[in-house]
């Protein structure tokens, strides 16, 4: 009884299979695929304090501030043992009212310990980025359930493991955690996302009291900036003599310089020592070699914050550091995907573009045994009156290339063939202006590993 309706079956199968392809013909000469979005370059300041807690000035204030100097986004990091529940809440829901399609205002808080007492650097200080709830419980913060004591040694702080435990609190609620002006002392064991290898907060602390004690402004600068660049070369500089101005010293190394000036800022503080023979200072390019070689399981990208607390006005620090990320688009999980992935720079000043056969920032390209890689690098000063005198390219830790560029806008490729394991690039650039001041950016790394 079926054989007969079997090849009209069959036919109609057939039949069927052609018009369904001619339609699907159709449709795809009509319409092309949808293509990933292109990425765009935005600025944030990660790293901003209110009057809710030591600042002063409101959201508005800060919007208004960061629009001004170019920035797409803020992200605010009250202090979390400052904050009610209902200020909390307060700061969310205006960060909200704040946010449209073209600017960002992202709630989120710092958790601060007290291992410098009263002097910088707090080196025991976590920002809490897209973590939804401000407390463990009944308004305690985790950095007050696990309270990192005073170090009067300036070692680091006193119990290592309590930062940990707020690094691990902060993940369960689903956050970032961000180690603040860490001054060297960034460890594995904390399990931070992410690293401030600029504040400058820190940067103007101790230039101002580096006048106050008798150096030059250019002379302050220079020191604030060598003291901010512990986070990122460790002990690297500490040893170095420079100028000293006081008790009729002519020099004195980096290292006892900074504690006098740490001294100088709160003079009730007997000063703070960076680092000891016991805890040597990890330098930036520490952490990432720990990733190489797989003593810790995800790389420590880098991002600046101002740690404004001065919110509007000109003489505001609002955006005078900040981070430029490439988006896709204009939301806080773009936004916080993108950080996390390492797709940005840290910056002063100048753009950076960089990319390593093809791998952006923050990813990993795979090369073969023998092969070569092609670096490309796009920088430029971005302000007026300054261009790019140098260029570095560090390789594993260590200067693979140093370009003198001298002009505003610099791009080049490069070509590494002896590429023989496992590794990582990144760039730093300085620009100056004709007074000698200057400004700075750092990539975040490429890796390359071998096939």
């Amino acid at each position: 009884m079926n054989a007969p309706r079997r090849p009209t079956s069959v036919l109609a199968i057939v039949l069927l299979g052609v018009f369904a392809l001619s339609v699907l013909g159709l449709l795809s000469c009509g319409e092309e695929t949808p293509s990933e979005p292109e990425l765009s370059l935005i600025y944030y300041d990660g790293h901003v304090h209110t009057s809710r807690s030591d600042g002063t000035g409101s959201v508005a204030d800060i919007k208004e501030t960061a629009l001004a100097r170019g920035l797409s986004a803020v992200i605010i990091t009250d202090h979390c043992e400052d904050m009610t529940v209902e200020e909390w809440e307060s700061l969310v829901a205006e960060a909200a009212a704040a946010s449209d399609a073209s600017f960002l205002v992202l709630p989120a808080f710092e958790n601060t310990g007290w291992e410098s007492a009263t002097a910088p650097p707090m080196r025991d200080h976590f920002l809490a980025y897209n973590a939804p709830s401000l407390y463990v419980k009944d308004e305690v913060c985790i950095s007050r359930q696990y309270p990192s004591a005073p170090n009067t040694s300036g070692t680091g702080p006193t119990n290592p493991e309590f930062l940990t435990k707020w690094v691990e609190w902060i993940h369960s609620q689903g956050g970032i955690a961000v180690h603040a002006h860490p001054a060297g002392s960034t460890q594995l064991v904390y399990g931070a996302d992410l690293i401030e290898i600029w504040n400058q907060s820190n940067v103007s602390d101790v230039a101002k009291a580096a006048v106050a004690m008798g150096y030059s402004e250019s002379e302050a600068r220079e020191l604030g900036v060598m003291f901010n660049n512990i986070a990122i070369y460790g002990e690297r500089d500490l040893a170095v003599p420079v100028p000293f101005k006081a008790d009729g010293a002519e020099e004195l190394p980096l290292r006892e310089v900074i504690h006098r000036l740490t001294a100088e800022i709160a003079p009730l503080y007997v000063g703070q020592w960076l680092g000891s023979p016991e805890a040597p200072l990890q330098s930036w390019d520490d952490l990432l070699l720990a990733y190489v070689s797989g003593a810790a399981s995800r790389p420590m990208f880098a991002v600046a914050g101002t740690d404004a607390h001065n919110a509007g006005g000109p003489d505001s620090a609002v955006g005078s550091a900040k981070t430029g990320v490439y988006v896709k688009g204009l939301s806080a999980d773009e936004l916080y995907g993108a950080i996390m992935a390492g797709r940005s720079f840290v910056s002063t000043g100048p753009s950076l573009g960089f990319d390593v056969n093809g791998g952006l920032m923050g990813d990993t390209v795979d090369i073969a045994t023998g092969g070569s890689v092609k670096l490309r690098l796009s920088v430029k000063a971005e302000t007026a009156g300054f261009t790019v005198a140098e260029v570095r390219v560090i390789r594993d830790g260590q200067v693979w290339q140093t370009i003198e560029a001298n002009k505003g806008a610099y791009d080049v490729t490069l070509e590494d063939e002896t590429v023989t394991e496992d590794g990582y690039y990144r760039v730093e650039v300085t620009s100056k202006d004709d007074s000698g001041n200057s400004q700075f950016a750092w990539s975040n790394p490429v890796f390359v590993r071998i096939n």
